[in-house]
């Protein structure tokens, strides 16, 4: 692609798309950490089924596909960072500091920890956005720990300008080749750090932190379904995408869903899944590109996409305050625990449209965009200058 290319055209059902995947890492951390139920067996719904793991996987899918989209190699590398600086740090920042706040002012939270004992090396490693470069649960669990997932990102924003160019220069025909490529890789992490990774269980798990860190947290091991999404836009743009529809994407998915249980743990918090639920941010895609009907793209669902970073930066804190309001060891009756599970996140939804209304879009449009220059009015030429 050139300069010369056409505009690039819009794709909001990919930003509906996110809402609904917020939805799913909500649910998980919800029900599987926020234990709101008497009944164990709806908590369980949280952990028992991989979703939220599989729509955190595809939230770095989706990044590599639209980033790619957007054709950054348009322009400079530094204009593309502070975009994403903008993007990302100020909301990190002001939850950031409303949890460390929130730990000063309440003291110990079961779900948010303590700031006792934690150095400042942690801290400011959260703030900074690069704890998941230190295999160390201090520092990857520091503040609010789900922000890890964001600390990947900052690798794939700072890399794409770099590979693009080269990716760019891949034959179309081979853009297949380099997806398998990719896929084969997500395979072979888990299987690497299964064999011949050691170490004590960690946390009464069936791994150790070694594993888990390798497998579900070093940045490097995730940037793989980052370029999933690379690839996949390669593959749109150049007109290499096959007929293919949702429901033979999720035939290709449910056996994937199905080997999880057995294969060894390592696989079940690896990106394999990704393999397959990926497909269907093209065949989403498409579908704007087609201009057929999606209800993924009317203006509520295009609203809470918008708003699914900074809801997912503000859910875990509400859910650790949520939590301890409720009564740290309280557990509910189904009715009970879902007005509870309802109630946050409706505030969780409001709270993140109201940080990117007022705080995230504003500053993309004053910071993210290069300064047009000053247009001085031209001098009349009949008034002379003064002596």
């Amino acid at each position: 692609m050139t300069a010369e290319s056409p505009p690039v055209r819009q794709l909001p059902s990919l930003t509906g798309y996110r809402a609904i995947l917020f939805i799913a890492v909500f649910l998980t951390h919800a029900l599987g950490a926020g234990y709101f139920f008497a009944d164990q067996s709806i908590n369980e719904l949280g952990t028992i089924l991989p979703y939220g793991t599989a729509a955190l996987a595809t939230f770095f899918v989706l990044s590599g596909f639209v980033l790619t989209w957007g054709e950054p190699w348009r322009t400079s590398i530094g204009l593309f960072w502070r975009r994403r600086v903008v993007k990302i740090y100020p909301g990190h920042i002001i939850i950031w500091a409303a949890t460390l706040l929130m730990l000063v002012v309440i003291g110990p939270m079961s779900m948010m920890g303590t700031l006792e004992g934690v150095g400042p090396g942690p801290i400011l490693a959260n703030l900074f956005l690069v704890q998941t470069w230190i295999p160390d649960e201090q520092y990857l669990f520091s503040v609010y720990g789900v922000n890890w997932s964001v600390s990947c990102e900052i690798l794939f924003y700072l890399a794409l300008p770099l590979l693009i160019r080269p990716i760019l220069r891949i034959r179309d025909d081979r853009l297949w080749a380099w997806f398998a490529g990719i896929a084969a890789l997500i395979v072979a992490i888990p299987t690497v750090t299964h064999f011949f990774v050691g170490g004590e269980l960690w946390g009464g798990g069936e791994m150790s932190f070694a594993q888990v860190y390798l497998t579900n947290f070093f940045p490097l091991s995730r940037m793989t379904e980052f370029l999933l999404g690379v690839f996949l836009a390669r593959i749109v743009q150049t007109g290499r995408w096959p007929r293919l529809n949702s429901w033979w994407v999720a035939l290709i998915s449910i056996p994937l869903c199905a080997v999880m249980y057995v294969l060894p743990p390592t696989y079940r918090i690896s990106g394999i899944l990704t393999i397959g639920i990926c497909l269907f941010v093209p065949v989403i895609a498409m579908r704007d590109l087609q201009g057929k009907p999606c209800w993924l793209n009317n203006k509520p669902m295009v609203l809470l996409g918008n708003a699914s970073y900074a809801a997912y930066l503000v859910h875990f804190p509400a859910l650790g305050l949520t939590r301890y309001l409720v009564g740290e060891n309280e557990m509910f009756d189904v009715g009970t625990g879902l007005l509870i599970v309802f109630a946050l996140f409706v505030v969780t939804q409001l709270l993140g449209i109201l940080m990117f209304q007022y705080i995230e879009r504003p500053l993309m449009r004053r910071f993210g965009s290069p300064r047009k220059p000053r247009q001085v009015p031209p001098q009349d030429s009949k008034i002379q200058e003064p002596a």
